[in-house]
């Protein structure tokens, strides 16, 4: 606690008829100051002394993990099949809806920014293995986030979801999002 009077603390030098008063720094700054000092020195070492990781190291690691996080959801039992019955497909549909997947496929399936489900061309795959492993990684770079929504499914929540989508193939909704060509290929289920 500074206990100099405001008469003692009055610098000399005088601006615009404004006298400057010579007080201390507060306890806070001051700390924050030597804080950051602190974590400079630690810094400098750690980085620079010790040999830890550059930023294009770090850059590196995080790429070769990444692949490791959406390998773990691709899906690898051959044995699934489609849910064949009606309260499957139904929780299914409701699963559609709430993981926004008809934002872009559209409720009926037909497509609108996202391609058409019902019809015979499919982009990634059309088999009931890829389709899940599709639905459960994604594809982020083209604006489908994992799950739709990103918000996971179990198993049996993603057969529900993948035997609602096979049970509506063939349906030919209107109005249907036309064929990409360049991109989509006539569907042969392994």
């Amino acid at each position: 606690m500074d206990k100099r009077t405001e008469e003692e603390k009055l610098m000399e030098h005088e601006y615009d008829g404004i006298r400057e008063l010579d007080n201390y720094m507060p306890r806070w700054y001051v700390l924050a100051l030597y804080a950051s000092f602190i974590f400079c020195v630690g810094y400098l070492i750690y980085y620079h002394v010790m040999g830890g990781p550059t930023q294009e190291q770090e850059y590196e690691m995080e790429i070769a993990a990444a692949p490791k996080a959406v390998k773990q959801d691709i899906v690898t039992d051959t044995a699934l099949k489609p849910l064949t019955d009606a309260a499957s497909i139904d929780a299914g549909g409701k699963l559609f809806v709430a993981h926004t997947c008809s934002a872009c496929h559209s409720a009926n399936l037909g497509g609108l920014v996202g391609p058409n489900l019902t019809d015979e061309f499919w982009i990634h795959g059309c088999d009931y293995k890829a389709v899940m492993t599709n639905v459960s990684t994604g594809f982020p770079q083209k604006g489908m986030m994992p799950y739709g929504n990103s918000k996971p499914m179990n198993q049996i929540e993603l057969q529900q979801l993948v035997s609602f989508i096979f049970s509506k193939k063939g349906s030919n909704p209107t109005p249907a999002k036309a064929i990409d060509k360049v991109r989509e290929v006539k569907c042969v289920a392994k």
